[in-house]
């Protein structure tokens, strides 16, 4: 793998750490993460936890693009584009033009975040991808 595919795969990785410090108070501790970011608790709670497990969901999608982002291309594009650059808009657009908490902000940034720095690495790694010898070749090199 290049220098730009590894780092790709260690953000993901972080990404993954990153959600989870939202995933275990989403699911556990729900009023305490919404009280933390300023924002409104909502009747019945069930639907933050299922926000919670929704996202842990999502992170477990992360993984086969994080191993192997030339194997599993439409995975790791995915990743970024669909998951975090969507989530990005979705939050920040939830708060600029329909008045929700600004505690949104806090995950639209992070998901801004994410998909700059592994959008940039992904298409870098894509772009700078060296072609597999077949095994034929490879034993006469």
């Amino acid at each position: 793998m290049n220098p730009y595919a590894k780092w790709f795969s260690r953000m993901v990785w972080l990404g993954i750490v990153v959600n989870m410090f939202f995933i275990i108070p989403l699911c556990f501790f729900p009023e305490v993460l919404l009280s933390l970011l300023k924002m409104q608790i909502p009747v019945p709670i069930i639907w933050v936890r299922a926000a919670g497990l929704l996202l842990l969901e999502l992170s477990i999608l992360y993984i086969p693009g994080a191993i192997d982002p030339y194997r599993y291309k439409a995975t790791a594009w995915m990743s970024v584009v669909v998951t975090r650059g969507a989530g990005a808009t979705f939050f920040l657009s939830a708060v600029l033009f329909f008045g929700q908490d600004l505690g949104f902000i806090t995950i639209a940034l992070v998901d801004a975040f994410f998909v700059i720095v592994q959008g940039t690495l992904l298409f870098l790694a894509m772009k700078t991808q060296q072609p597999e010898m077949p095994e034929t070749v490879q034993e006469f090199s």
